[in-house]
């Protein structure tokens, strides 16, 4: 495939060998590129900050339209997305639901740093998810992590509570809402709303870098994801746990992320957590 780009300097040999490109002519600022497989030019136009526009269609478009509708288009082109999920556990050992992913044409960070707009990407994965798990009779929950910024989205959570409702799993999905940076008030707003319609709460990744009591409070969720990183460090482990007991005081189901040992196993246990993680079940397809 070849591209017409508008570049802001030289790109370097090394830098064309590894996503696979390679220049055909070039005056100025402007040059042909031969590209061998489209989604690595994606990638390069991310991570490089080497093009300023391409060409599409007989006009010059910013390298962030071009991007935005490069994966619209494979989005609608690819019908149902490939799911995959990871069941969850109760104290008691039970499946309680799962979490469900998508696979996207691009790697999750990428797309978040790719796309001025989510929503449409989040809503495409969960008919696939909801889609699924009908033709299947899954009647656990369901529990969705999307994109942050779609969560600040009002129109994007009434369609969620649409397709739901419509498809039968209101009272079964769980919206995970990350530990961000986002505008508190309109994310409160939009979970208030997808609450009274009967969908569930969740705060994802609890501990991680943003994370803050503050959400909590703010959010009352139905369950708090303790992340990752604090079940694989002991130190983490010690500081956290007489925090678990407040959130459950409260009626807030705790799930401890990350369980791949033993030991993470046994500090949710005796903790009375919910379990999610490879030592309990590996992601597969759905």
């Amino acid at each position: 495939m070849n591209l017409i780009v508008v570049t802001k300097g030289q790109i370097k040999d090394e830098t064309l060998r590894k996503y696979g490109l390679e220049i055909i002519f070039q005056k100025g600022n402007k040059c042909a590129l031969q590209a061998t497989d489209l989604k690595l030019f994606i990638e390069f136009l991310l991570k490089e900050d080497l093009v300023e526009e391409i060409l599409h269609k007989d006009r010059y478009v910013s390298k962030e339209d071009f991007i935005q509708r490069y994966i619209d288009y494979l989005l609608e082109l690819q019908g149902e997305l490939d799911v995959k999920y990871q069941k969850i556990f109760s104290p008691q050992g039970e499946v309680i639901g799962a979490e469900f992913f998508c696979a996207f044409p691009l790697h999750p960070f990428l797309l978040v740093k790719a796309l001025k707009e989510t929503c449409f990407t989040d809503m495409k994965c969960l008919k696939s998810i909801l889609s699924k798990a009908k033709k299947r009779g899954w009647d656990k929950l369901i529990f969705f992590n999307m994109f942050p910024r779609s969560s600040e989205k009002s129109d994007f959570i009434v369609s969620v509570v649409s397709t739901a409702s419509a498809m039968g799993f209101a009272q079964k999905l769980v919206l995970e809402v990350l530990e961000y940076k986002l505008e508190e008030e309109k994310v409160k707003k939009n979970i208030l709303f997808a609450r009274r319609q009967g969908l569930k709460i969740a705060i994802d990744d609890w501990g991680s870098e943003n994370a803050g009591i503050f959400r909590v409070v703010n959010l009352q969720p139905d369950f708090v994801k303790i992340d990752k990183s604090i079940t694989w460090s002991a130190e983490a482990r010690e500081i956290i746990a007489p925090v678990i007991p407040k959130f459950q005081e409260r009626g807030i189901k705790v799930i401890v992320e990350g369980v791949e040992n033993e030991e993470h196993y046994q500090w949710a246990k005796k903790l009375n957590a919910y379990m999610q993680g490879f030592y309990l079940h590996k992601p597969e397809p759905f």
